[in-house]
This record gives structure tokens, sequence and C-alpha cells, in this order.
């Protein structure tokens, strides 16, 4: 197959997050079988406009703000010179409608959906841009079969009124060596991930120094993003004891998942816990708000605990289960590497191959 896959940036990209690690777990892995993929995506200051990277060919136009703008023209530049089976839209927070600039066979791909999520990360005019824009996708993509990461999304999607046909493929956990080094610490709890506003990471700070204000416990915030050093401000504030570790490597997250006795995770909304599923598989029970994309990722009283959103109380009290229950602790760990084991990057790729395959035949009939 000939695959384009427009997304907002490739994971080389300092912005990259969860979609990106989404993107290249899956379809490096069609690279490896021999289809040929075509990145269209935005560029990052000192990135270059055009290289193969990884076995992708990758074009970067225009940056972060005006990408979506730009993609029409680039897309009929593409499409004049390369031959395409298959379009990929990867639509996280503006969908870039290219069946209205193509009558190639368009795939929409999603995360989540912000809806009124997005009121809690930025201001009200683009918020409302946002929430425009994601509610008009069933009109602009009526003839697309949708692949979504999550039942969540899958329903989101049906809230606004996709009928058409909703494929949910999975994350999976990457192969990376168990660190056999990493030494357990009891009194260590951490939130990994972006630092964003909806992720609501505040409530992990308030639930840190309520629990802190008892006994001497260590936390960590491993991530980096536009709300860093209002949490850093947030958290002097509050005098709670917390390190910001800013950017890390993947062997330095899994070591931390590895030497963590528990991770939080406190958003709002997502289209999938990756970061949950990752800290699992490490063996690290997960602390989760009830919220969508979160709540199919623990298995609650078994691998982790579900709290009521927002609720900081219920939320600390999860917490103080695990670090004082050592034998709860450990049952919940050994469920929880046996719960992630069941998500499987290469299962996930081989499901979207069979997907594309099938809509590429469709489109020559």
């Amino acid at each position: 197959m000939n695959i384009l896959v427009i997304n907002w940036q490739d994971w080389s990209n300092p912005f990259a997050g969860g979609a990106e690690v989404y993107l290249y777990e899956i379809f490096s892995r069609l690279v490896k079988k021999g289809h040929r993929i075509t990145l269209l995506v935005s560029r990052a200051q000192g990135q270059s406009y055009h290289e193969i990277l990884d076995g992708f060919e990758v074009y970067r136009i225009g940056k972060r703000s005006n990408f979506n703008f730009l993609v029409p023209c680039a897309l009929r530049a593409l499409l004049r010179h390369k031959k395409i089976d298959v379009i990929i839209d990867d639509l996280n927070k503006i969908p870039f409608y290219s069946p209205l600039f193509t009558c190639k066979k368009v795939v929409p791909m999603l995360m989540h959906l912000f809806r009124k999520a997005i009121y809690r990360e930025t201001n009200v005019l683009f918020a409302s841009y946002v929430f425009l824009t994601e509610s008009i996708i069933p009109l602009l993509y009526p003839n697309s079969k949708f692949v979504a990461i999550s039942n969540s999304t899958a329903e989101d999607l049906k809230n606004i009124g996709v009928r058409n046909k909703i494929h949910v493929v999975h994350c999976g956990i990457p192969r990376i060596a168990r660190m056999s080094k990493a030494r357990r610490q009891k009194d260590l709890i951490v939130y990994v991930g972006r630092v964003k506003k909806y992720k609501s990471i505040d409530h992990f700070i308030k639930a840190v120094k309520i629990i802190q204000n008892k006994r001497n416990i260590k936390a960590m915030i491993v991530g980096d993003g536009d709300v860093k050093d209002e949490l850093i401000h947030l958290s002097g504030k509050l005098n709670a004891n917390i390190e910001f570790t800013g950017f890390v490597t993947e062997e330095e997250k899994y070591r931390i998942y590895s030497t963590a006795r528990v991770v939080v995770q406190p958003s709002i909304k997502e289209g999938w816990g990756l970061t949950a599923i990752e800290a699992q598989s490490c063996g690290t029970p997960v602390v989760c708000a009830n919220s969508p994309g979160l709540r199919e990722v623990v298995a609650d009283g078994m691998t982790g605990y579900l709290y009521p959103y927002g609720d900081i109380n219920s939320l600390t009290t999860s917490i103080v289960k695990l670090l004082d229950d050592d034998k709860k602790w450990q049952k919940f760990s050994l469920s929880a590497k046996e719960w992630a084991g069941r998500f499987s990057w290469d299962e996930a790729s081989e499901k979207l191959e069979k997907i594309l395959i099938e809509e590429i035949k469709n489109s020559e009939k």
C-alpha cells in the first residue's frame, strides 16, 4: 500500500505526544512489511523540510499555528507527484477535511474529541473554534469509515452524529527491556505525561500536599508542556515537595515507572491512557480519574483504582491505600502486568492494515 498520513507533527517534534507514539508504533510496523508511508506534518524550529525518518518519507510545512490552513495545497501537490492509495487524517483538535480536496479514499483516525474539555485548555474564542470544527466532522467525512483509539472515542463520535462504521484500534505497549536494576521506592508517587491544563495535574499536586502533611513521600511530575511554570508555582505556593523532571527519554521514563509505587493520571479526558498502560506493564498500579479513555485502561480494584474526576479526597484515599497495604500492592502489581500484556502494538498494526486494505479494495469497485 501507498499510505499518506496527515498529522500535526512527527515523533521527533518537541511537541510530540501520545498521538505521535500511536502513529509511530503502528505505521512503523507497516513500513517493515513493505508498505510505503508518506507523512505530511508541521515543522518545528530546526527540523528539515523533507527527510527519510525511520523508513517514512516526511514532508514538513508551516508550523503548528497555520499547518491546517496549508494542508489543502500540500495535499494536492503530493497527490500530483506521488502514488497514494489511501489517506489517513489524524483528527486532533482541528480536522484537516481532506475529502473536500481529493477523491481518494480518506480514513479519519481519532485519539479523542475535546468537546467541552477544550474550554479548560485555551481561551474561549479558540476553544469555540475547536468545538465547532469537531461538530461538523460528520458532515465533512460523510463516506468515511473511522478509526478510534478507544471505545470512549467511538462513543463520542456517535454522539456528534457519526453513523458510519467506527473501528476501534487500541494502543499496545512497547517492547522495552525490563529495568532489572530499578529499585522500587515504597514512598514514590508519579505523574507521567504531557504537562497540559486539561490533564488536571493540579489535582495531583493538591493530593500530594494532603499526603505530605501526614507523612514523608516523594513525588514527581515527569514530562513537559505549556503549564509547567504554573504548576511549579502552585506546588511552591502549597509548599508541596515535588520534583519536575521535564522531558525524559523512553528508557528513563520506564526506569521511573519501575521505581514508582503508584502512578496517577487525573485528566478530565483522554483518547486512551497510554502512560497508564505503560506503567502497569512495569507492574506499577495506577490511580486514574474515572474519565473517558482512562476508565478503559485500569481494572478498578484489581490493577489500580478509578476515582470520580476532580474528587481530591477520593484521589488521596486511593493513593494512600496503595502506599499502606503491601499485600494489596503486590496483588495489584501482578495483575497490572498481566492486564497490560493484553495490549499489543503488533496486533493493533495488523488490525489497521486489514482495515486499510479493505478500504482500498472498496474504493476500486
